[in-house]
């Protein structure tokens, strides 16, 4: 698919004019985007900006004690303006910790530690066919959202633990 968007590119740049390769906008999912810039002179704007004039994440996330969000595959383009790391940039300036549920996980995607996630798993438990991914995506998201909070409970109980007993971390 990755070859067949870069040809995609390739024939706008040659009959347009128009170099979309790396535009902003124009990853994985930004193909429809990148085809309006080339084709309509359409202005992009970012994904979170549009969504946030619709919903106050913000105050959400003050209620809460931890933070969970979703990304298809996250990776090494995840910190690059994507929603899970804007909510994680909001989470991690109040202090919440932040842990995010991906279909997959994938390259470099450990520099996310260093852009507010804390955490990360993916719901794809076995090898599985992108069919079957789609399938099963409901029961594997509440399985793996589940096992994470089961995580955070098993801290929370070190942490108490720690506390009235008087242990100290190592």
């Amino acid at each position: 698919m990755a070859s067949a968007f870069q040809h995609y590119a390739h024939l706008i740049h040659n009959q347009l004019g128009v170099d979309i390769a790396l535009a902003p906008g124009s990853g994985a999912s930004g193909g429809l985007g990148a085809g309006l810039v080339a084709f309509a002179n359409a202005k992009l704007h970012p994904r979170y900006e549009v969504i946030m004039q619709y919903i106050n994440i913000e105050q959400h996330i003050l209620e809460a004690d931890v933070v969970l969000t979703a990304e298809g595959c996250l990776d090494y383009q995840t910190p690059n303006g994507k929603i899970p790391s804007e909510v994680a940039r909001i989470a991690k300036s109040k202090g919440i910790p932040v842990i995010a549920i991906t279909g997959t996980i994938g390259e470099n995607a450990a520099i996310n530690y260093e852009n507010g996630i804390d955490a990360y798993a993916s719901i794809i438990q076995t090898p599985a066919s992108l069919d079957q991914a789609i399938l099963n995506a409901s029961p594997w998201i509440a399985d793996s959202t589940e096992a994470a909070l089961r995580h955070v409970r098993i801290g929370y109980q070190i942490a108490h633990r720690t506390l009235n007993e008087g242990y100290r971390p190592l």
